[in-house]
């Protein structure tokens, strides 16, 4: 077996990467060059060649851009038997020329480029490049970063005490014990205010355009809620599942939604609450009012009627004795609406 050889290539182009090409009885199509960049060698050991490059890792996919570099080495393809070995290019990962979470540029300098050619060199087809800021990490992260200010962080609880000492920003989440310092935490953050500089964010779940949080002992500040929950308050310490954006939308396509929980549940919003949809909102009764009313009926009822000269009442109060009774079970003990 030949040694596996490595080299840097520049991304030139990217032909049939975002698009996919059937086979026919001519071709193969692209089906076997799935996501394949044209790069140019960098260094002097293959004197600027040009090669067809695939990626190492088909399950993770970070495509580079033209003009960025990508790690190469050249080993074994789909053709090699035991009998005869054929070779292919691989890229690894796009090198980090500029630390920019955007692009990583520095077209033109394999080639024999005029500097105008090179200032015409365009990153893709539809690409178009944003200042964009990188994550705060803390010791321990295992951070997904994309290109536009969406990530997954895997991070844990910090010790806060004195976070200036060590990171440039402190997180938004907290721990209500130094016990609880390494419990794991994982947020989903697409949508964040970007500074200048390259400086350091972090997550906000009142800022992001839209949140995920799965929590194990951490306290995040859910300020945003449009009411307080005056009851059960902001400062479960166990597992929480938090999300946040403009508009949620949850929809189970064949069986029923649930949501399930031990102690309540709570319907939250200054606005209106549609039960079976919107087109034709029939009001809900208030519970409480709607015993006073009924109650004063019945009382009503049970009184003598005057008409006239002649007074009297039903002779019949069975009913309306059984009604009274039964009001006492019309106020529900778990289900409370809020009084408009």
């Amino acid at each position: 077996m030949n040694e596996i050889r490595w080299d840097v290539g520049e991304v030139l182009d990217y032909d049939y990467t975002y698009q996919y090409v059937p086979p026919t009885d001519q071709s193969s199509g692209n089906t076997n060059n799935l996501f394949t960049i044209k790069v140019r060698t960098a260094t002097s050991i293959f004197d600027n060649e040009v090669f067809d490059v695939r990626p190492s890792n088909i399950n993770l996919k970070q495509i580079p851009l033209v003009g960025e570099f990508v790690l190469i080495y050249k080993t074994f393809n789909e053709y090699t038997s035991k009998s005869s070995r054929r070779e292919g290019w691989y890229y690894v990962t796009t090198i980090d020329v500029h630390s920019n979470i955007n692009e990583n540029l520095l077209p033109g300098i394999t080639g024999d480029l005029t500097d105008t050619e090179i200032a015409n060199i365009k990153p893709g087809k539809t690409f178009k490049s944003k200042a964009v800021s990188p994550l705060q990490p803390y010791e321990g992260d295992f951070l997904l970063e994309g290109r536009y200010g969406n990530s997954i962080r895997f991070g844990s609880s910090i010790n806060t005490t004195y976070p200036e000492k060590y990171y440039h920003v402190g997180p938004t989440w907290f721990s209500p014990s130094s016990d609880n310092d390494g419990d794991p935490i994982i947020i989903l953050s697409n949508g964040r205010n970007n500074l200048t500089n390259k400086e350091f964010v972090i997550e906000n779940i009142e800022q992001d355009a839209s949140s995920l949080y799965l929590t194990s002992t951490q306290v995040v500040d859910t300020s945003i809620l449009s009411k307080d929950l005056n009851i059960h308050g902001y400062s479960y310490v166990g597992s929480q599942f938090i999300g946040a954006a403009d508009r949620i939308i949850l929809r189970a396509k064949k069986d029923i939604a649930v949501i399930d929980s031990e102690m309540a549940i709570v319907l939250n919003t200054p606005g209106e609450i549609y039960i079976g949809g919107e087109d034709d909102p029939r009001p809900m009764a208030h519970g409480d009012v709607l015993l006073t009313v009924l109650q004063k009926i019945l009382n009503q009822l049970t009184t003598t009627i005057q008409c006239g000269t002649m007074s009297g009442t039903f002779l019949d109060q069975t009913n309306i004795i059984a009604a009274q009774k039964e009001l006492n079970n019309l106020l529900s003990q778990k289900y409370y609406i809020n009084k408009t």
